[in-house]
């Protein structure tokens, strides 16, 4: 297994992102401290475009064996995508046969986390396997969108018209870990094809910082 951290340097909802410093640290050192601190890696990969997030990438200890070309960085490009780029011109590529990625915008993920998710995949029963947390369902009951003119609509309908004691548990992948076979990640183009598992991981590991609210959010947890 080869262990990827996809780190763009065009972020837009909050620019440069991956190297805001988050409790004294930029961000992307978390994750990279995190896969070390597993000992499950030899190298941890950061992928990226971007030369100071390659520089700052090297310094908390992982590898950027090059950059990657912009075009497999861009908005739209899902984030396993420079990390295939990287893994297959690993020069021992006949020998990885699967992928972990590691969403740097995670930074509360812990090594034990990985070692679960890890383990969980080693089972064998899996092509699959990525974190997940709990959801309260009543979002579902809820959900609103626009409708016809200037009536709105349940998005779900009756399906979660419910009250909450009847409504079923709801999970949410949260981003922070997502492992693949190649094989099956080629294939499908993303991490939710068929023999999916999940490990669970708690609400305060698993905030994904796209805004400044979620920085501070995760500035607030470290320093507790």
């Amino acid at each position: 297994m080869i262990c990827t951290i996809p780190a763009r340097g065009g972020s837009k909802r909050l620019p440069r992102k991956n190297v805001r410093e988050l409790a004294g640290k930029p961000m992307i050192a978390y994750s990279i401290e995190a896969a070390l601190e597993s000992g499950l890696f030899d190298q941890v990969y950061v992928c990226t475009e971007d030369e100071q997030i390659a520089r700052t990438a090297t310094q908390f200890g992982a590898n950027v064996p090059e950059l990657v070309p912009e075009e497999l960085c861009g908005d739209l490009v899902a984030s396993h995508i420079p990390c295939q780029y990287v893994a297959a011109r690993m020069p021992a590529r006949g020998n990885i046969d699967s992928l972990m990625c590691l969403q740097p915008s995670s930074p509360l993920r812990s090594a034990r986390d990985i070692n679960d998710a890890v383990e969980k995949f080693s089972e064998g029963q899996f092509d699959f396997v990525v974190s997940v947390t709990p959801v309260d369902p009543h979002d579902f009951h809820w959900a609103m969108v626009p409708g016809e003119g200037i009536y709105w609509e349940m998005f779900f309908g009756t399906q979660y018209m419910k009250e909450r004691p009847l409504l079923p548990p709801v999970f949410r992948p949260n981003g922070s870990i997502k492992i693949a076979k190649l094989s099956a990640l080629a294939a499908t183009g993303n991490f939710f094809g068929e023999r999916l598992g999940v490990i669970e991981t708690p609400l305060e590991r698993s905030v994904h910082v796209a805004a400044e609210f979620d920085l501070k959010l995760c500035e607030t947890i470290l320093r507790r």
